[in-house]
């Protein structure tokens, strides 16, 4: 039995990670793209937040109960695992859902500024601002140092 609990914790990391690679490829297609109005689109292909909620839900409850269907509780790892994972979640709410936030704002202003006077050039400014944001090095950073941790903590036991 807990062999299929893992493997269900597994598939809905791997499930959380395919649906992150969409949001990683949009974020870092921001930088790339000066026109705010199809900045905007790239809106349309990301999972909604929901989909996230319900696959990190999964990864919980099919790790706590991994635990204790391996009797880990007592070992310092699982909790290491937990808090990081904490930590990432709070920080890829925060950050993550920021630069999306800004994105889309600076978008917003953007076209709104360019339809109100077509010939000024300001707008360009606020939203090339938001683009270039440290936001996807540093989710990106997080993401993936934080995700080997906790691979490396599941794996090797190390306390």
């Amino acid at each position: 039995m807990a062999g299929w609990i893992v493997f269900l914790h597994v598939a809905a990391v791997l499930g959380l990670m395919l649906a992150h690679g969409v949001h990683t490829t949009v974020m870092w297609r921001f930088r790339r793209e000066p026109d705010p109005e199809r900045a905007l689109a790239f809106f349309q292909v990301v999972p909604k937040t929901t989909l996230m909620r319900v696959l990190l839900a999964g990864i919980v409850l099919t790790g706590v109960a991994a635990g204790f269907a391996r009797s880990s509780w007592g070992e310092g790892w699982i909790w290491a695992s937990l808090v990081l994972l904490a930590a990432i979640t709070e920080a890829m709410r925060r950050w993550g859902s920021g630069y999306f936030g800004q994105i889309e704002a600076a978008a917003e202003t953007a076209i709104a500024a360019r339809t109100a006077d077509p010939a000024a050039s300001a707008w360009q400014a606020e939203y090339d601002v938001a683009r270039s944001s440290w936001h996807p090095w540093g989710m990106s950073a997080i993401g993936l140092v934080g995700l080997l941790l906790i691979l490396w903590l599941m794996m090797f036991k190390p306390f």
